[in-house]
């Protein structure tokens, strides 16, 4: 049992060093995240009707 509570205690002493992201910070990162899914998404979609164009002509 003393090594369960020293493991907790320890994680604990841990967490209290972490530099927390302020709510400002969490909030542009995330929008960030959100606009470049978006962008490589619309890349994608793009390739995909460019690739698919591309061998409809080979095949047919």
């Amino acid at each position: 049992m003393n090594r369960v509570t020293s493991y907790f205690r320890e994680v604990r002493s841990e967490l209290k060093k972490v530099l927390w992201p302020t709510r400002k910070e969490t909030v542009s990162l995330t929008v960030v995240v959100i606009v470049s899914v978006i962008l490589i998404t619309g890349m994608l979609w793009l390739m995909d009707i460019i690739i698919g164009g591309i061998l409809r002509l080979v095949v047919s």
